[in-house]
């Protein structure tokens, strides 16, 4: 039977709080075995613990700083996410790395904070989820230069890597990634229509190289522009992913749940 894995949701985002259990009623009915809850900010630690205990073996936990939040960072902060970290349910750092479109603070505070929590993988091998956004610049794309320095010079890498979440650079900058031991994230962008140059960015890494992900409730498929985005979509990613690499979708789903199941250890 072909399963799905979600690498990358936001389920206990205000946009479910009117039918949470019944959108992951409709998920799990889709074909996806697992989610990975994105625990982004302090405050979200707790209630994805939560919710990785009342779906136990369902939905896993990662818990980090996201950037555009780098203004919540401290000592304590810090202290605290190492405990996190040390819990079974949650399975990696992350979302973290750098935004310059939603900044918190300066460029060099984001670097600061992004530095301060790889120095966690020295001591909790877990792997890492990486968000990086460019700015607007169209030929700017310093972002993934200084996100790959700072990796380069502080990430004390797991045997299991992980991801660059919602994947959306050059060919050159997925070659980096694939390099430093990560897979690409891919979600709903891959579908839409002004994203040609990502698509093929993605054939040529290969299916060995990605995860499936929904980012929801944002970024749903072209199909569902302008509406709420949840798990049970990952399908249809997947499909049309299948259909652009020209693999079969059980082939595709195969590789993307073993990918995941590898980086993030879950066994079932």
């Amino acid at each position: 039977m072909t399963y799905f894995i979600d690498s990358h949701a936001h389920i206990l985002d205000a946009a479910f709080d009117a039918d949470r259990a019944a959108v992951l009623d409709k998920t799990f009915a889709s074909g996806v075995k697992n989610i990975v809850e994105i625990a982004c900010d302090v405050g979200e630690w707790a209630p994805a613990l939560e919710l990785a205990a009342k779906y136990d073996g369902k939905i896993f936990a990662a818990a980090g700083i996201h950037p555009s939040m780098a203004g919540n960072f401290s000592s304590a902060v810090f202290e605290d996410l190492k405990k996190v970290l040390g819990q079974e349910k949650v399975v990696a750092l992350g979302e973290i790395g750098l935004d310059y479109v939603h900044m918190s603070g300066t460029e060099e505070q984001q670097q600061e904070v992004f530095s301060k929590m790889l120095s966690l993988t020295s001591e909790i091998k877990k792997p890492i989820i990486l968000h990086a956004r460019k700015n607007a610049a169209p030929d700017d794309w310093g972002v993934y230069g200084d996100l790959f320095k700072i990796l380069k010079s502080d990430w004390k890498p797991s045997e299991s890597g992980g991801i660059m979440h919602c994947f959306s650079g050059r060919y050159e900058d997925a070659v980096k990634a694939l390099d430093a031991g990560l897979k690409l994230g891919v979600n709903g962008i891959i579908t839409y229509k002004k994203n040609e140059d990502l698509r093929l960015t993605i054939k040529k890494a290969g299916v060995k190289n990605i995860v499936l992900e929904t980012d929801c409730p944002y970024l749903p498929p072209q199909s569902k522009r302008g509406k709420r985005n949840d798990s049970s979509n990952i399908p249809e990613i997947a499909q049309f992913t299948a259909d652009f690499l020209n693999i079969h979708v059980e082939k595709l789903a195969e590789i993307t749940t073993e990918n995941c199941r590898k980086i993030f250890g879950i066994n079932f």
